[in-house]
């Protein structure tokens, strides 16, 4: 299992520090060039995934939120 957590958004990124996860470093995507920023893989963090993900949902069920049609 990889170790590390490579998020590319800034909002979940501003999530997870506001809730004092520290990234590890920040760079540059190869393919795409987009910043990206690298946390350690801890149940901390598990645990702030499984809460933003939540909180999506929930902003989605509310109508506060548009629903993501990037897969569809």
């Amino acid at each position: 299992m990889n170790d590390r957590f490579y998020c590319y958004s800034t909002t979940l990124m501003h999530f997870l520090k506001a809730n004092g996860l520290r990234y590890v470093y920040t760079t540059l995507h190869d393919r795409t060039g987009n910043r990206m920023w690298v946390f350690d893989r801890t149940d901390g963090l598990r645990t702030l995934l499984d809460e933003y993900d939540a909180r999506k949902a929930q902003a989605r069920a509310e109508g506060r939120l548009q629903p993501d049609t990037r897969l569809s």
